[in-house]
């Protein structure tokens, strides 16, 4: 074989493992479960309103008789806002009133009081939280590139005690087949698998699973 058709024949190999590659990748940090019937549909914070779209859709098919907003981490920004007397609408108010607006009655609504500055501590206060109210099943709703390593963290935390059902949300648009040809579904990608690769790493070694799941049994 001559070197120009060894090089066209690696080329080809090159470029049928990216044909097939880089879809996988996209696809592989998208995890859907089948919806189930939950004690609540707990909404991620991170993106606005796609999210509770999908939190809302989940309600209307009767899988959940409540919503849960996750609450943001305030920045400087709000805090001097606050200082200044200007009301500025959070992300989960915002959440909170497009549930509204779409017929979800507003006992069915619920802001958090506890937040965390990642998805890591976010995942202790939730899970925290459906200890204390004797919650068992979870759906669980966040942006599709997210629900792979937000399905890791929170069954890591939960160990057992409750059960998290994800579901991307469907408005969400990360372009998992394509998203080298889309910049911003690039940057997250990238940024994904950085955060996985710590997660897998670092941080599930920081905590036993077993703590929070029984500190807040002890608790309530």
């Amino acid at each position: 074989m001559s070197v120009r058709r060894a090089l066209v024949v690696v080329g080809l190999i090159v470029l049928v493992g990216l044909a097939l590659f880089l879809p996988a990748a996209g696809r592989f940090l998208v995890v859907a479960d089948t919806p189930e019937q939950a004690d609540a549909i707990v909404v991620l914070a991170g993106s606005y309103p796609d999210r509770v779209f999908e939190a809302v859709e989940l309600y209307r098919q009767g899988l959940a008789p409540r919503i849960l907003l996750c609450r943001e981490v305030e920045n400087s920004g709000y805090r001097r806002a606050a200082e200044l007397g200007v009301n500025i609408p959070r992300p989960s108010d915002i959440n909170r009133a497009v549930a509204e607006q779409l017929g979800v009655p507003a006992s069915a609504v619920e802001v958090l009081d506890r937040f965390g500055d990642s998805t890591y501590s976010e995942a202790e206060a939730v899970i925290d939280e459906a200890l204390r109210r004797g919650y068992h099943t979870i759906l669980l709703v966040t942006s599709k590139y997210h629900s792979r390593r937000a399905a890791a963290i929170y069954r890591f935390l939960a160990a057992g005690h409750v059960k998290f059902i994800m579901r991307p949300a469907r408005d969400d648009d990360f372009q998992s087949e394509g998203w080298w040809r889309d910049r911003i579904s690039t940057r997250r990608l990238i940024i994904e698998y950085q955060k996985m690769l710590h997660f897998q790493l670092i941080d599930r070694w920081g905590l036993s699973p077993a703590a929070t799941p029984a500190a807040a049994v002890g608790a309530g």
